[in-house]
């Protein structure tokens, strides 16, 4: 599994979270667990095989954006 660089602003460690709604779709999302006061802690960014996502792309987007 591809390794997530730590959140840019709170620097919990991240990791790519697999499963699946309870209709069947699959998702795949950066998960960690962020300070109370971070940013992302109420954000979800929640992507889909079906619209082409995979690990390995959904890492290349969450390292890129964390320089």
């Amino acid at each position: 599994m591809p390794e997530l660089k730590p959140c840019p602003f709170c620097g919990c460690n991240m990791e790519i979270r697999k499963d699946k709604y309870p209709n069947g779709s699959e998702r795949i999302e950066p998960y960690g667990f962020h300070d109370s006061w971070c940013v992302l802690d109420a954000v979800l960014w929640t992507t889909y095989p079906e619209d082409g996502w995979t690990e390995d792309k959904l890492a290349e987007a969450w390292n890129r954006r964390c320089k």
